[in-house]
């Protein structure tokens, strides 16, 4: 599919490092995206709203500047947009639904053969058990968030972000934790839930509701360490926030899911023991020098960043791309 070169789809904005990025690896000969697209995915509460219009808008602008196949979709919703418009030679990259979901039926319906390349490993066994193509690459994103320094206090910061398949169990767990404990702890909580506070001495805990992702970005890097708990899925969850704390130079502490399989290493991104107090864990693992903070920076870099996840885009590209040899 890469050898007429493509017309990468995507919602969003982008730097010029990251569009220099999916353009020089992939060998693109346009993009189509559509800036003003609904950073959640939502708009007034519905999804159709949000992901289904601007998938729909974004494929009608694609058709609008004449862009020919084959086109390489950044979304499933988009994927199934293109095909709308009588596009038929699209890829796509991600599927995050549930096997045997409606989601995932009316997916499998509209791109039927098309190449999907997923984050996680469960999802394109599913796909490919389906009767589908697909292959798994591990994730990577640039998004230009600060990096994080030592500030030179006591007061241990701890971030929790996202809403897609948060254990709000183990977020409370961690919030009477912190409530009990006698040490300059701060929370961030940046989720979907109303905005909330909790101030007590030198411990904090702050909700602050939905922002932007400029907002998300800086509050992010004014932590010390990431928590992310995550519920069992067999989907995709969590790697956009894992990626973006090891761009900021932050560890991350985390469920260890089938969604989260080959994020792991055990290192800079850790496993959540169950049945064990969370605070702990999260005081052993954030790292709060700046040596520390460069050394997470580094190996995102090296795994996770924009060229690395384009690279193994490439690939995969062209091995779904390849003929099937016959048993």
């Amino acid at each position: 599919m890469t050898k007429r070169g493509l017309t990468l789809v995507v919602l969003g904005r982008a730097t010029e490092s990251k569009e220099r990025a999916w353009r020089e690896g992939l060998g693109l000969v346009r993009t189509v995206r559509l800036t003003g697209a609904a950073p959640s995915g939502s708009r007034f509460g519905s999804r159709a709203l949000g992901l289904g219009l601007d998938s729909a808008l974004v494929a009608l602008k694609a058709l609008a500047v004449g862009a020919r196949s084959p086109f390489l979709a950044t979304n499933p919703w988009i994927a199934v947009a293109l095909k709308a418009t009588l596009r038929r030679r699209v890829a796509v990259t991600g599927i995050y639904a549930v096997a045997g979901s409606r989601s995932f039926k009316l997916l499998r319906l509209v791109l039927r053969d098309s190449p999907v390349i997923t984050t996680v490993t469960v999802e394109a066994e599913a796909w490919t058990a389906a009767g589908g193509r697909a292959m798994p690459v591990i994730y990577g994103n640039t998004f230009g968030y600060p990096e994080s320094s030592d500030r030179g206090d006591d007061v241990l910061h701890i971030f929790v972000g996202g809403s897609s398949d948060r254990d709000t169990a183990a977020i409370d767990q961690l919030e009477r934790e912190i409530r009990s404990s006698s040490a300059p702890i701060v929370l961030t909580v940046v989720g979907n839930e109303d905005p909330s506070s909790w101030l007590d001495g030198n411990r904090r805990i702050e909700h602050t509701g939905r922002v932007s992702p400029d907002r998300f970005g800086i509050l992010l890097s004014e932590a010390d360490v990431v928590f992310l708990p995550l519920v069992p899925s067999d989907r995709a969850a969590g790697h956009m926030v894992t990626v973006g704390a090891l761009e900021s130079g932050l560890r991350v502490l985390t469920s260890d899911t089938i969604g989260m399989t080959g994020y792991v290493d055990g290192t800079f991104v850790r496993p959540l023991v169950p049945g064990e107090s969370v605070l702990p864990q999260l005081e052993a693992l954030a790292d709060r020098t700046d040596e520390g903070r460069a050394e997470a920076r580094a190996f995102w870099r090296k795994a996770f960043s924009v060229d690395a996840y384009v690279a193994r885009v490439r690939g995969a590209l062209r091995a779904l791309s390849a003929p099937k040899q016959d048993a």
